[in-house]
């Protein structure tokens, strides 16, 4: 499962269970989502901060863009976020 949350407060902006993180060569992980354009226009208004996180049964993973890219590509409605920084939280 994926939540993105907004850092002050944690308010919840999306929860979904259809995405794909991909690390690049820039050591930088991809984070693709399928969102509708409120959801998206949500988001990116507080882009510089937002929490992305990844809970599987054995670990909670934290994404931060520290530089904020992020973008919403509408013909596609998806939101893919640009993460440079990763911090694995075991249970």
């Amino acid at each position: 499962m994926l939540l993105i949350r907004h850092s002050i407060g944690s308010r919840l902006f999306c929860q979904t269970e259809i995405y794909s993180i991909e690390k690049n060569k820039e050591d930088r992980w991809k984070i693709s989502l399928q969102v509708d354009e409120e959801t998206s226009s949500k988001i990116l208004d507080f882009k510089e901060e937002l929490n992305v996180f990844e809970v599987n049964e054995k670990e909670k993973t934290w994404y931060y863009s520290s530089d904020a890219q992020i973008s919403f590509q509408p013909i596609e409605k998806q939101l893919v976020i640009l993460a440079d920084h990763k911090t694995v939280y075991p249970y």
